[in-house]
């Protein structure tokens, strides 16, 4: 019942929760699996089955998820789903705009909200979490943070939406290394990235890449 199995017969085995999680969609990848565009989500560190994504994303152009890079289980709805519309088997988003998507493949939920990204540690003034002095804001199809206040060690991480429980700031957290957007997933912490004050940094979500 809405995915869920409440009924385990002898000798059934419940199948096993992926730990993969691909998007693909008209902006990512043109519907072509073998495609670098398509999306694969990051893993919500502790919490098994659930993944998540930052991008820009189109109105009108259909999106939706395979546990797999192929026409094999894909789906556009798990039942307690939030923050888009479907038409036919595919997603949408009402407005042009920076999204969050996550997707809990043991909850059934998909949750779509604009995207909130925060800066937080001592470069940032405060290791208050959701500050809005610290809140990367839309330029383009960009994101940029505000200025840095003082010397201190980078870290960014993207707000789960309100709707999937509670979700810790560290559990969605990535950094730049290189030019490059590194998530953290389900690993330890990352290596230190020290920045100097008045710097600021620029994300580009789908091109999966960051400056300072």
């Amino acid at each position: 019942e809405n995915g869920k199995f409440s009924v385990v017969l002898p000798g059934y085995e419940l199948p096993q929760i992926p730990t993969e999680l691909y998007m693909i969609g008209q902006d990512f990848g043109g519907w072509d699996w073998e495609s670098e565009g398509v999306v694969p989500m990051i893993p919500v560190h502790s919490h098994e089955g659930a993944f998540w994504t930052t991008r820009y994303f189109t109105a009108g152009s259909g999106f939706k998820f395979c546990a797999k890079r192929a026409w094999d289980g894909d789906f556009f709805t798990l039942g307690d789903d939030y923050g888009f519309y479907t038409d036919g088997v595919n997603c949408y988003v009402e407005a042009d705009g920076f999204y969050t998507i996550y997707v809990d493949l043991v909850n059934n939920i998909i949750a779509v909200e604009p995207a909130a990204v925060y800066g937080i540690g001592d470069c940032f003034g405060s290791w208050d979490t959701y500050m809005e002095s610290s809140r990367f804001t839309a330029e383009g199809r960009t994101l940029v943070s505000p200025a840095t206040v003082a010397d201190g060690n980078l870290r960014m991480y993207v707000a789960a939406p309100s709707g999937v429980g509670y979700i810790d700031w560290w559990q969605m957290e990535f950094n730049i290394y290189d030019g490059i957007i590194v998530y953290r997933g389900a690993g330890d912490d990352q290596e230190f990235v020290p920045v100097a004050a008045d710097q600021k940094i620029v994300l580009d979500f789908n091109a999966g890449t960051g400056d300072i």
